[in-house]
């Protein structure tokens, strides 16, 4: 909404600056106008150079903060209120085998149900650990280890106030 009325504004302004001049010097009004249009120039520049970044952020909004990736593959992590990450099932099946979504609520009742946006079957970082534990695939190892360092421990660091490390 800014964009469009600074847009509006720049455009407005240049073209009641032409119209001034033009209705008082006639056609080399215009002329005369060109170094009152240039010093205004550089705000319009910096509107039209804005743009990109305004298009993304735009576009990204729905994911801003809390897109997560595991190497190359999106993960759909839904962080609460008491910073429990809950992983959608169907990303973890991506990396590892796991059971049905049913029995994985019989394993882990508490750690395991439908949630988050959209709502969809998501287990806990600390739940998923506990299944995937009897594994010994190197990959599975490592994204347990993703989970706790990249995503868990950031999210409880927020919600205690720390400041978490680049």
């Amino acid at each position: 909404m800014k964009l469009a009325i600074n847009i509006a504004f720049g455009v407005a302004v240049c073209a009641a600056v032409l119209y001034a001049f033009w209705h008082w010097f006639g056609v080399f009004g215009l002329v005369y106008a060109m170094p009152v249009l240039a010093i205004l120039a550089r705000s319009i520049v910096e509107i039209v150079t804005g743009f990109p970044r305004f298009a993304q952020r735009l576009a990204l909004r729905k994911v801003a903060g809390r897109y997560y990736e595991f190497r190359g593959r999106a993960m759909d992590i839904h962080i609460d209120a008491d910073a429990r990450c809950w992983v959608a099932t169907a990303d973890a099946r991506k990396v590892a085998a796991l059971p049905a979504d049913l029995v994985l609520k019989r394993m882990a009742p508490l750690e395991c149900g439908e949630l988050g946006d959209p709502v969809q079957w998501r287990m806990t970082t600390q739940g998923l650990a506990q299944v995937l534990a009897k594994s010994s695939d190197p990959d599975v190892t490592k994204f347990c280890r993703w989970l706790e360092v990249d995503v868990a421990r950031p999210a409880r660091n927020r919600r205690d106030g720390r400041k978490v490390p680049a």
